[in-house]
């Protein structure tokens, strides 16, 4: 795994001085310093449980795994394996009861939240969030801390079709790709794909611009869809009323999720 730290190894990765054109001398520049110093560590804990969806924190954690003096758990209610989204079987996760603290919580979305919506999962993310420096989701895994109290009037993104029923819990909707509030203590990404931007978005805060540049870099995030169907805002007409034919309330931002009220 490419972690920053080694120029030289990105740029043995990449093929050398020709792929990288200019980017080693902009690498060595001091660009944005993180809020973090550089040795000081840094600890992230992703909430995993059944009904999740993979993209939701696997794009963090592939951008979380290569930032500087970061550790990364994964944790759920019983530990061991959890299943996700169509079947996808993944583990091996520790327990939430068995954390002691976290310096950064995530919150990834899933297809159903019944799991995380029950009492004992509230229970130990509400626990974990109320301690930690950072408390953060991606998709509607906002929902899920939403429900736990700790969003009680601060801003949170969502996905689109979920969005507005944050504000049945007392958080406070945005329809953004990136959303932040209370200086940053708590972050929040959009839909599923919105994870890796709002991933980078973290890195930058946390370990400065450089750290973010390197590790957008290394895993070639350089986004270029073949449509423009992302956001309802550039979706076609028809496309749009499919998913609301799928997802009841989508184009509203209140389409019903299992587990949520």
């Amino acid at each position: 795994m490419l972690k920053l730290g080694s120029i030289a190894t990105l740029g043995a990765v990449l093929g050398g001085g020709a792929l990288l054109g200019r980017a080693t001398p902009a690498l060595a520049q001091a660009a944005g310093k993180g809020e973090l110093a550089p040795g000081e560590p840094l600890n992230i804990l992703i909430v995993n449980y059944d009904g999740g969806t993979l993209l939701d924190f696997a794009g963090p954690s592939e951008i979380f795994h290569r930032l500087p003096n970061t550790n990364v758990r994964y944790a759920s209610l019983k530990g061991g394996s959890v299943t996700l989204e169509f079947g996808v079987v993944y583990g091996k996760t520790e327990r939430l009861a068995d954390i002691e603290k976290t310096d950064l919580i995530l919150v990834p979305g899933g297809s159903d939240l019944t799991a995380p919506m029950q009492p004992e999962y509230q229970a130990q993310i509400r626990r974990l969030a109320q301690s930690a420096k950072y408390v953060t989701s991606v998709c509607n895994g906002s929902l899920v801390l939403a429900a736990t109290g700790v969003l009680k009037g601060k801003r949170s993104a969502c996905h689109w079709a979920f969005v507005n029923k944050l504000s049945e819990y007392g958080a406070i909707p945005v329809p953004d790709r990136f959303v932040e509030d209370d200086n940053g203590r708590f972050m929040s990404g959009g839909g599923v794909t919105a994870g890796i931007d709002f991933a980078l978005r973290v890195a930058g805060k946390l370990r400065g611009q450089q750290a973010a540049e390197f590790t957008q870099l290394a895993i070639e995030y350089d986004p270029a869809p073949p449509f423009h169907s992302g956001h309802p805002r550039d979706a076609r007409p028809e496309v749009i009323a499919m998913v609301d034919k799928e997802l009841p309330g989508a184009s509203r931002g209140l389409a019903r999720i299992p587990g949520v009220r």
